[in-house]
């Protein structure tokens, strides 16, 4: 009778135990997406998901995140450990590091007893040890940490890879082919546009990839982008035809709408004053190159530009939760659609743009393409 009674209370310590995963606060960049477990019957699977590492050398982490993105299908940096009864083991992911930036000894096998972890309210402590997210059963000495704990994410590691990795999932794998397919379209279209060819279709097709992309990976409020991007490729036909300049434009100002709500439901609302810097840039180029050249044109512009500046502004709201890759290259987005669609307006209403067609859907199609991969985050 007693060996069943100790067999049921490690059974439950097993399974009933709570985690508390701590990453050094100067790294939140890189610190934790989600945590996920699963029951094997004698251990507990945990995979934490990391949104990056970065290698302390900007090059060299330049070049692993290109190979690891290649190698791995993602730029999320995903790691593994599995709690037992008496202890957890850490399979190639133990570092007991005295510098968070080391570079020698990193990726160690472990098994740590249970009795070796800090215990606090949360349960066992982890601490998170390097740069490229080593584990150990110890702090580093003088930091400060930021806590994560498991939330009923259930998941090995192999269904983890089925989400994050476009090696492992087939919707991520397609969203990689049609932006290879967009790069090349849209050099095609801008070939042929300085061939003075009609490439009304083939301008349509490429936009059409940053549709499709958005359209595999929205699911809630990504739909706004989508539609965004549905009325960007609607305005890419008007565009072509002189005549309906201000029926492309509207599609546009109506895209930028929907792409301001979407950025800001999905990641979060800008502080007041970075739409104050968007609007002062802004105004001052409307005021001092294009405004006394626009005629009757005048109001419309105004209008147009205040709706790009709203999603100029919200381009930049993942960059105040610190959000991967996605932090600067949507504020990168947003500014070429500024620049594309001001080079449009000097093109039409001042003066001829030196290669124009380059310079404008080069940044156009770039910016299109990196809004449509912003659903993927």
């Amino acid at each position: 009778m007693c060996k069943y009674i100790v067999f049921f209370f490690s059974f439950l310590y097993l399974f009933c135990f709570a985690l508390e995963v701590k990453v050094p606060v100067f790294d939140k960049s890189n610190s934790v997406c989600k945590i996920y477990s699963y029951d094997h019957g004698d251990k507990k699977e945990i995979t934490i998901v990391f949104w990056d590492e970065d290698h302390p050398n900007p090059f060299v982490d330049l070049v692993y995140d290109i190979y690891r993105f290649f190698k791995w299908g993602r730029f999320y940096d995903v790691e593994t450990f599995f709690v037992l009864k008496d202890y957890i083991l850490f399979e190639d992911d133990y570092c007991d590091s005295h510098s968070y930036y080391q570079l020698e000894g990193l990726h160690n096998s472990a098994k740590i007893p249970i009795d070796d972890f800090e215990r606090t309210d949360n349960g066992l402590t982890i601490y998170v040890s390097t740069w490229n997210h080593m584990f150990s059963n110890r702090a580093l000495a003088n930091t400060e940490y930021m806590s994560f704990t498991v939330k009923g994410f259930s998941g090995t590691r192999k269904d983890v890879e089925k989400i994050y990795s476009w090696r492992e999932n087939i919707r991520l794998k397609m969203s990689v082919i049609l932006s290879f397919v967009m790069i090349f379209l849209a050099a095609l279209t801008i070939s042929l546009k300085n061939k003075q060819r009609d490439i009304t279709v083939i301008k349509a097709l490429t936009t059409f990839c940053a549709v499709l992309i958005a359209f595999l990976n929205s699911n809630g409020v990504e739909w706004f982008i989508a539609f965004g991007l549905v009325f960007g490729a609607s305005g890419d036909i008007f565009l072509e035809k002189p005549e309906k300049f201000i029926y492309g434009m509207g599609s546009f100002l109506i895209g930028h709408l929907f792409y301001s709500v979407g950025f800001g439901l999905k990641f979060t609302v800008f502080p007041f004053w970075n739409l104050v810097i968007v609007f002062l840039v802004l105004l001052t180029l409307y005021f001092t190159v294009l405004h006394r050249h626009l005629g009757a044109m005048k109001f419309p512009i105004f209008v147009y530009l205040i709706a790009i500046g709203v999603m100029f502004g919200f381009s930049f709201s993942p960059l105040y939760k610190n959000l991967y890759y996605l932090r600067f290259l949507l504020p990168l987005a947003g500014g070429l659609f500024v620049f594309s669609d001001f080079l449009i307006a000097v093109d039409r209403f001042v003066k001829r743009v030196p290669a124009r067609h380059l310079l404008i859907l080069g940044t156009y199609f770039t910016s299109q393409l990196i809004i449509s991969l912003s659903t993927i985050f």
